[in-house]
């Protein structure tokens, strides 16, 4: 069957279409050879109803398309090369989770890490410290109790905290003073506690003892009388006894400033007084006046005798004291000791400062100094003696206070 006969310019215009040549086309398998280099190409006689549209590009990059329309237009084709060439591959994934991060994430985690670490390493010295401490105390120290020390180990100094009872002392002497009304500034303590501690050596000296010495807690009142010292500790030393009467014994020393408080009328007589014994030890009340008494650098020694357990009886010693209630649970001393106070020869001069009780159990001061005269200062400076500047054992000498010395001495057994 025969297609009806249409002319060629009433065919509408179909839709461009575009046409990529290989790189390898031979313009010369062309028919057509005419007119390619001026861009045009000639449209052949058809069938009505076919239509062709042949285009034809030489080797480069661009080629001119032509579609029946007429209008030119130009693709441009890249060789396969430079398309893969000019793609970037995908980066592979991270392995392992610290890649996969971020920068903050990472210093959060370093930081975590650290602090972590740290906890650790004080923890364990923690550890090791209390470890330690509770080792050299199990191993050098004896918990003071009411059961006596062990006879097997009689010559080691038992520690541990320990109630010392100070009754009338067994020696007195104010004879440092000149006046005789001014005497009973140097007032000794008695019937009264004091609290020792025999505590272990510090750390790298296992072979030493420290002694200290302190007075019962302030209840919040002034008693008449020696106020107790608070001795720091000090280092207990072996004491040479020629004799070996008493055994084993240590020894030690400090210096402190004695106090003593008298009441308002104490210098009021001009002849030598005696001290008075208040078994009471009456308190100052607030709003009194009294005299405080002061010696500059005075000398506290104590002689403790391991071999002569004490003999006291807490039940009997404990109902004269007057801090009863307070030292009541502490053991006490297993061994028997001697407490020598005196004052230093050549040292400060004495004074006694008037003083205001306050309501608070407080002293405040009225302005009003006396200065204390001492009997002979050129006989108390040809007699003292420095103290040793060096560990060493000690040799007894003669404890009896010259003719000019101000003393009191005490033995607990």
């Amino acid at each position: 069957m025969r297609l009806p006969h249409r002319s060629i310019s009433s065919i509408q215009p179909l839709p461009s279409i575009y046409t990529t040549f290989p790189a390898s086309y031979d313009s010369s398998q062309s028919t057509v050879t005419s007119g390619i280099n001026s861009g045009t190409c000639l449209i052949s006689r058809i069938e009505d109803g076919i239509e062709v549209a042949p285009f034809e590009r030489v080797h480069v990059l661009s080629a001119p398309i032509l579609s029946p329309d007429q209008e030119e237009k130009e693709v441009f084709v890249s060789p396969s090369g430079e398309i893969g060439a000019s793609e970037k591959p995908l980066p592979d994934l991270p392995g392992c989770i610290w890649n996969r991060m971020s920068l903050r994430q990472r210093i959060l985690a370093f930081l975590t890490l650290q602090f972590i670490l740290l906890v650790t390493i004080g923890c364990s010295l923690l550890a090791v410290k209390r470890r330690s401490l509770h080792s050299d105390q199990a191993s050098t120290a004896y918990i003071a109790s009411d059961i006596p020390p062990d006879t097997s180990a009689i010559s080691e100094i038992r520690r541990g905290i320990f109630a010392l009872p100070i009754q009338v002392p067994q020696k007195q002497s104010s004879a440092c003073l000149a006046r005789m009304n001014e005497s009973i500034a140097w007032t000794c303590a008695f019937n009264t506690m004091l609290q020792l501690s025999v505590l272990p050596a510090p750390a790298g000296d296992d072979n030493a003892t420290m002694v200290a010495m302190t007075s019962p807690p302030n209840i919040n009142t002034i008693h008449f009388g020696e106020q107790m010292p608070d001795i720091p500790p000090v280092e207990l030393l072996e004491l040479e006894n020629n004799a070996r009467e008493n055994g084993s014994a240590y020894y030690f020393r400090a210096t402190y400033d004695r106090v003593v408080l008298l009441r308002e009328d104490e210098f009021t007589q001009a002849k030598k007084r005696q001290a008075r014994l208040d078994p009471q030890h009456t308190s100052f009340l607030p709003g009194e006046s009294l005299w405080q008494c002061t010696f500059k650098e005075s000398i506290i020694k104590g002689y403790l005798y391991v071999k002569k357990p004490t003999k006291a009886d807490a039940s009997s010693t404990e109902s004269n004291t007057a801090n009863t209630t307070i030292m009541t649970r502490l053991p006490l001393v297993p061994y028997s000791v001697k407490l020598v106070e005196e004052r230093l020869p050549n040292g400060k001069t004495p004074y006694c400062e008037k003083m205001l009780v306050e309501r608070d159990a407080t002293l405040s001061s009225q302005s009003q100094i006396i200065d204390l005269s001492l009997s002979n200062p050129q006989a108390e400076a040809a007699a003292y003696t420095p103290p040793p500047t060096r560990r060493m054992k000690y040799r007894i000498r003669d404890q009896e206070a010259t003719s000019n010395h101000c003393q009191c001495q005490w033995l607990i057994q």
